[in-house]
């Protein structure tokens, strides 16, 4: 049976009009084009449309719409343009507890590092302090990359800034969805949240061991349309966007955002780790930071604190002009802004 990535690869990259030839599909993969049209049935079976037209070869005219291991697989090596390989090994599970959980017990059990789970349904989501996070809408992302940094940990709130930022950049750039950056953790449209970051770390003295970052993306769907039963799941509704949204009604092809997504957190955790991130932390934080100058409101374990969002200090603290013109710098905090709550 033909290699599965390498034919979905060449049918991906003659893209939505385009045909390949039977003949270079059975060159590509060195087998015959029976043994193709085999392999193109199954994966007919799986949810994909493949067209044949006579003299013309094949096309890819309809993806899944959910998360197809062998189509994201194809993806990342249509969208990889380092020369080096990715390094990270890709793990998809149809239903998991919680992404993070998964990969915790992995690093326990001596996975090697980097990775990254990605579930199809999670059924104990959460965020972070607990709340729950909505995760069996079929047009989500639910992911957790797992690296073993050897970093002091007070970069650690840095790093989850960083990761937001290079995911907000690739989804403006590649993508035009005009999403930016709230702090500390979410991607965020026109006070909608569209994604959350949860990192956590296990930290040996004064070193981080390993590092996990989790995302919950919102890539397809209506919000309006999600269950209004469970912790955290009606508030949360109020709030919650999608990419879908932002792209004006168009769904995304989910196994090509979820590709990028995977390709941005490698590299995000390379150039991090290599001090590469330096060099245009702050362009990207200005560029992106939907909070800069605006009047907001943080809950405290001891209360409210209300003042004019002023950036971000160099550990990635968020710096706050209080009503007297005094200043505070807070590590920390659940922000809101007008009608707009974490």
């Amino acid at each position: 049976m033909p290699d599965t990535t390498t034919l979905l690869t060449a049918l991906l990259d003659a893209g939505d009009h385009g045909f390949v030839s039977g003949e270079e599909l059975a060159h590509r993969l060195g087998v015959s084009r029976v043994s193709i049209w085999a392999r193109l049935q199954k994966l007919q079976a799986e949810g994909l449309a493949c067209e044949a037209v006579r003299g013309r070869g094949y096309r890819l005219s309809k993806e899944p719409t959910v998360l197809h291991p062998a189509v994201l697989a194809a993806y990342m090596r249509l969208h990889h343009t380092g020369k080096a390989p990715i390094g990270m090994e890709v793990i998809f599970l149809p239903e998991i507890d919680s992404t993070n959980l998964e990969a915790e017990r992995r690093l326990a059990s001596g996975a090697r590092t980097p990775f990254v789970i990605f579930a199809g349904r999670q059924t104990a989501g959460r965020g972070r302090l607990g709340r729950a996070w909505h995760s069996a809408e079929a047009g989500g992302l639910y992911l957790s990359f797992a690296f073993q940094p050897r970093l002091p940990p007070a970069r650690m709130p840095k790093f989850t800034l960083w990761m937001a930022l290079c995911l907000c950049r690739m989804l403006n750039e590649k993508y035009r969805l005009p999403v930016g950056v709230k702090w500390p953790n979410d991607l965020v449209h026109d006070g909608r949240k569209l994604a959350g970051l949860l990192t956590e770390a296990r930290i040996d003295v004064d070193l981080m061991r390993d590092l996990i970052c989790g995302l919950g993306l919102n890539v397809n769907g209506d919000p309006a349309k999600w269950p209004g039963a469970g912790a955290g799941v009606t508030a949360a509704a109020k709030v919650a966007g999608t990419l879908q949204q932002v792209n004006q009604g168009r769904a995304l092809p989910i196994n090509a955002v979820a590709a990028d997504v995977a390709l941005t957190g490698a590299k995000a955790f390379g150039d991090f780790v290599a001090g590469r991130s330096e060099a245009v932390f702050d362009e990207l934080w200005a560029r992106f930071d939907i909070l800069r100058g605006r009047e907001i409101s943080i809950s405290l374990p001891e209360g409210q604190v209300k003042g004019r969002a002023a950036g971000i200090d160099s550990s990635g603290a968020l710096k706050l002009t209080l009503p007297d013109g005094s200043r505070r710098t807070l590590p920390s905090g659940d922000v809101s802004l007008g009608g707009y709550g974490s």
